[in-house]
């Protein structure tokens, strides 16, 4: 990442949501942070991205709209970013986390297994990808749902997150893999 952290902001009086100064340095970070996962994002996709960057970029900044959201509650953002802008920067942490558990309870479900049954849930690979930089990717065993062409990059960023695929199924006529985690 490209934003370099300063030193800790010492002044408790002051109001840290108003402060210029404080505004500054949490733009550069978010800004950094949208830097990179643009282009993370790119590089995933790949040659299709050149081919439609627009619509890609609509997709793209869409996801990200969300993951600021969450970054402003103090989610996927590192432990020393939240000691230098201190725990009183972000708000509606709590309801951000009950958003999204809700969120990802609501996601659909498969049984798979012949022996062993298990209910799991089914992500596309975007939803994975935005909860898993964030930092709040808890599932150990899922579905994923490729939606397209790009197979072999998937399966590297799974494998950066510490996941890999152990077999695919289909679903309706769809294929997706199960994921489990290294």
């Amino acid at each position: 990442m490209g934003y370099e952290i300063g030193s800790p902001i010492e002044d408790k009086t002051i109001n840290k949501q108003d402060n210029p100064l404080i505004l500054d340095e949490w733009s550069k970070y978010v800004l950094s942070r949208r830097q990179a996962y643009f282009q993370e994002r790119a590089s995933i996709i790949g040659p299709e991205y050149n081919i439609n960057k627009k619509s890609w970029d609509i997709i793209i900044e869409r996801e990200w709209n969300v993951m600021e959201e969450r970054l402003r509650g103090g989610i996927g953002v590192e432990q020393e970013v939240v000691e230098l802008f201190g725990d009183d920067f972000f708000q509606d942490r709590e309801d951000l986390i009950h958003e999204i558990m809700n969120m990802t309870s609501s996601l659909p479900t498969a049984i798979v297994g012949d022996k062993e049954r298990k209910e799991l849930k089914i992500y596309t690979f975007e939803d994975f990808l935005m909860l898993a930089n964030q930092g709040i990717f808890r599932d150990e065993i899922f579905l994923l749902n490729t939606q397209s062409r790009w197979k072999k990059k998937v399966a590297i960023t799974l494998l950066d997150y510490g996941y890999k695929p152990s077999q695919t199924i289909m679903l309706e006529g769809v294929r997706h893999y199960v994921i489990e985690k290294n």
